[in-house]
């Protein structure tokens, strides 16, 4: 599926190119050399359009929020597309019995499904964000209907755990020119991360510690899955096991941990 979306998104980015070609050769006199120079001249917007898309840290369509001051030996473990029951429970518990507080993205759609997991989360002190409703992709939509899912979900997270989002990360981190407005108009800051570890490939709990080990730096916003996407029920369980020994190493380190909010205090957003 995600294959297919940069498919699509990429070829949108060719056919404006082309299109800009045509239209050189329509309103000025045909000259192969001419056509050549303007097709040369269309790749450099349409390389940039591709990075401003699908490069969660670029700043093209505004800024966004992936990592803390360099000068503080903190990090913020976040969790992307929970809940998902039993295994955000199972980070819940893990987390209380070595009193870290993180960062939970959440999803509208199994926020629906497992109203519970989202009020413990809150109840014991971890931020809650907005991480959308389903999952889908964003670039493809209008400025109405991002702003519609995103106040769609932080109206649903806030009449289940009592706390509205200040917080808003794309799924993906695929953006485009509407969403930072978007999601500052209902009152979230946009969030992307530092380091991710793709947990949800399921590379073995070993794999997952490593990779989040190698990524500690000052500042980082790890990027950690209690979920994918939509799919309820779907296995975490390697994320847990390696979960202890992640904030283990973290805190042998000499690693804190701290919220994406109380990273950004201090920050220019």
């Amino acid at each position: 599926m995600i294959l297919r979306i940069v498919s699509v998104i990429t070829l949108l980015s060719f056919l404006v190119a082309a299109a800009a070609v045509y239209l050189v050769s329509v309103f000025a006199d045909f000259n192969p050399s001419r056509l050549l120079l303007s097709f040369v001249l269309a790749l450099p917007p349409q390389a940039l359009i591709l990075y401003a898309v699908f490069e969660r840290r670029a700043p093209v369509f505004g800024r966004v929020f992936w990592k803390g001051p360099r000068d503080a030996r903190t990090i913020a473990l976040t969790f992307d597309d929970g809940p998902n029951e039993p295994y955000t429970s199972r980070v819940l518990d893990i987390l209380k019995s070595f009193n870290v507080k993180a960062t939970f993205f959440i999803l509208g759609e199994n926020a629906r499904v497992f109203p519970d997991a989202v009020r413990r989360a809150a109840g014991e002190g971890h931020e809650i964000g907005n991480h959308g409703c389903d999952h889908s992709v964003l670039p493809l939509k209008s400025p109405g209907r991002i702003r519609k899912e995103i106040r769609t979900t932080n109206d649903l997270i806030e009449g289940i755990a009592g706390v509205r989002p200040k917080l808003f990360r794309a799924s993906h981190g695929w953006r485009n020119p509407w969403v930072n407005k978007a999601a500052r108009e209902n009152g979230c800051l946009p969030v992307a991360w530092t380091h991710g570890v793709w947990d949800t490939d399921m590379p073995g709990s070993g794999v997952i510690a490593a990779r989040a080990s190698k990524g500690l730096r000052n500042g980082c916003v790890l990027l950690l899955h209690d979920g994918r996407g939509t799919e309820h029920g779907v296995n975490t369980s390697q994320l847990i096991e390696a979960l202890p020994t992640i904030i283990e190493l973290a805190c042998q380190s000499g690693y804190g941990f701290v919220t994406v909010s109380e990273m950004m205090k201090g920050t220019c957003t």
